[in-house]
């Protein structure tokens, strides 16, 4: 798969990082299996692109780490 780094996994990556409000919960959780889980990549993979291939800064890396975390927690348990 060709995901990673599309225009519409950096639009994800930039939600998730700058307004995670404005996507669903099932949204986030879509975005991190078809960008990172069938690529065989971890939440560490998503935290190392907002932190090397941006400049979203800490805060906002802190901010899309703590709602994916939650979503997939969420999701997980349904």
């Amino acid at each position: 798969m060709k995901n990673r780094y599309s225009e519409l996994h950096k639009v994800w990556l930039f939600d998730l990082a700058h307004d995670p409000k404005k996507m669903s919960e099932m949204q986030i959780v879509q975005g991190f299996i078809k960008f990172y889980a069938l690529e065989g990549l971890t939440l560490e993979n998503v935290q190392q692109d907002i932190v090397f291939h941006t400049v979203y800064g800490i805060e906002n890396c802190t901010t899309a780490m703590k709602w994916l975390k939650e979503s997939l927690e969420r999701f997980a348990l349904k």
